[in-house]
């Protein structure tokens, strides 16, 4: 899986993700071919001809059902459906994509060719966190190898049983996932150290021993110890370097009120389109606010408005007092201007010396010239570092962070980590890293149906609860956000409209005679009968066809039921 791949904007995401079984697919065009030859009459009529060709189906039905041929639809729709993508949405053309949901396109396809080595390369780029679980228990159960290149410390410890580093042109392999990769290797960084530093004592030791002695009357012994320090000095040993790291500081100048925010029935339409409405929301004074929900729900609006820089279409946001709000944004980093330099963006507009600017550059892993270097030459974790840099420099009480860690790489992410957990003002953020999430945040937000589900503990403790919810009920339960009365109160689970139990009953029976008409298609026999072949294979592509338009039907009502 490539991080940007190229697939034909012709084709439509369900034939696409197929095209990742395409030797299945060709075993179907000849078991086809093969069905239509034993109906036809010179083939038919002849008992020895068609005898052979049976024994040649009953052989290639063999190998497309070990290939699971009659159930790959069915495992298309469900890795579609787990990367996000509504039953209505697989028959949209390529084209017709963003670019991350190309992204999920192509890892559906890479998937579903089931192949003896998967190579992805930052496969949770685009995936919102349902998706990204989804990929984490597809991974878990993946009966292959698997090489990851991953900024993704959750997904990696989930995943991976071996770690391999590549670091100064030298691939090391360290057993285990990530995150004891990273206890050995600040445990072997360590040991270097203590190595470095004793040899380089013993080699100042003999240096002076030897300047001391060499004229005088223990000439010998001194001689004796150059020979011992040429062998001690024969072989460099490097001082350990580690990786640079950001050395980030978020200090607040002064402390806000209590009540931070508060939100009061607000509604926000664009359009005609509701993003979310009848939301009532207080935040506190020092609370560390998770804020989570699929990709397109509204996320970033409620941050801007939280921000104070997107009005209500209805309803009312109140700012508390001695407020300083910074919000990151995910854009920020490609609406720096080209042509200023690092430097010119620290010292616009801010009370320090270009002495102090570099001083704090150096922080975020801007040393020396690179301060001079144009904001079109830097990468995009290079920008997302400055405009990291140019925000805690504000030094805010009430910071907003949307997709913070995109494009920073794991010890940048970590830096980061830290400093936000030493912030002593206010922090709303809103990630698909659920490593970031569950060490910074104890409350959770979940923008869901247009609502606001707010949850006083942890992202794995509001997990949990929802397993043990929808364990009991049946399904995920469903709420509003309210605060200030029980700290998790949840709406009761949405019941299913009959239209819904209709339609999937409907589906149920579908997929019934969808079953029981391949089953008949799987027994050679049926094709000494030319009439019951054709009306069989009828049978068979009009519970298929019924089958995608019930799925069509199904999703559209549920849309409509949330």
């Amino acid at each position: 899986l490539e991080q940007i791949p190229a697939g034909p904007a012709d084709v439509d995401v369900f034939s696409h993700a197929l095209s990742g079984a395409a030797d299945v697919q060709a075993l179907e065009i000849r078991l086809r071919g093969l069905e239509a030859r034993m109906a036809s009459p010179d083939v038919h009529d002849d008992p020895d001809r068609l005898a052979d060709v049976m024994a040649e189906y009953a052989q290639a039905r063999h190998h497309f059902e070990h290939a699971g041929g009659f159930t790959l639809e069915a495992r298309a729709r469900s890795v579609l459906s787990g990367l996000g993508f509504l039953e209505s949405e697989m028959k949209k053309p390529l084209a017709a994509l963003s670019g991350g949901w190309r992204v999920r396109t192509e890892l559906a396809r890479v998937l579903l060719a089931e192949p003896d080595l998967l190579l992805l390369d930052e496969p949770t780029n685009h995936l919102d966190l349902a998706a990204t679980e989804w990929l984490e228990e597809y991974l878990q159960s993946f009966p292959g190898a698997a090489v990851i290149v991953s900024h993704d410390r959750r997904l990696l410890d989930a995943v991976t049983s071996r770690t391999l580093e590549l670091e100064g042109g030298l691939v090391t392999a360290f057993p285990g996932p990530y995150s004891i990769y990273a206890a050995l290797k600040a445990q072997q960084i360590e040991q270097q150290a203590e190595a470095y530093y004793r040899r380089q004592e013993e080699v100042e030791k003999l240096q002076a021993y030897i300047r001391r002695y060499r004229a005088g009357n223990r000439a010998t012994q001194a001689k004796s110890r150059e020979k011992r320090l040429a062998r001690l000095t024969s072989t460099p040993i490097e001082p350990p370097k580690g990786q640079p790291v950001m050395r980030v500081v978020a200090r607040a100048v002064t402390p806000s009120g209590r009540t931070v925010v508060r939100l009061q029935a607000v509604m926000k339409r664009y359009g005609e389109a509701d993003v979310f409405s009848g939301i009532d929301l207080e935040i506190y004074r020092g609370e560390r606010v998770g804020l989570v929900g699929a990709n397109g729900t509204g996320k970033t609006t409620l941050l801007k408005m939280l921000a104070g820089l997107e009005p209500p279409s209805a309803g009312r946001v109140t700012s508390g007092i001695g407020l300083r709000a910074r919000y990151f944004a995910q854009e920020s980093a490609t609406a720096l201007p080209d042509d200023h330099t690092v430097l010119d963006e620290i010292l616009d507009g801010r009370p320090v010396t270009p002495e102090q600017a570099r001083t704090y550059l150096g922080r975020f892993l801007f040393s020396g010239e690179e301060v001079f270097k144009h904001v079109g030459m830097l990468s995009g974790g290079e920008r997302q570092r400055l405009n990291l840099a140019k925000l805690l420099l504000d030094q805010p009480n009430f910071l907003l962070l949307d997709e913070p860690t995109n494009h920073l790489d794991i010890p940048s992410r970590e830096a980061l980590e830290a400093a936000l957990l030493e912030f002593p003002g206010t922090l709303v953020i809103a990630t698909h890293d659920r490593y970031l999430l569950e060490r910074l945040a104890t409350r959770m937000l979940t923008v869901e149906s247009r609502r606001l589900v707010d949850f006083h503990g942890t992202y794995d403790e509001m997990k949990a609860k929802r397993a043990r919810d929808a364990q009991r009920g049946g399904r995920k339960a469903r709420g509003a956000a309210r605060v200030g009365g029980d700290r998790s109160r949840e709406r009761p689970p949405k019941s299913r409209s009959p239209k819904f139990e209709e339609i999937a009953a409907q589906i149920a029976a579908a997929e019934q005679e969808l079953a029981d008409a391949g089953r008949l298609m799987a027994d050679p026999e049926l094709y000494r009968d030319g009439e019951r072949t054709k009306t069989t294979r009828a049978r068979y592509d009009d519970a298929q066809r019924r089958l995608e338009d019930l799925y069509q039907l199904l999703a559209s009502v549920e849309a409509g039921d949330r």
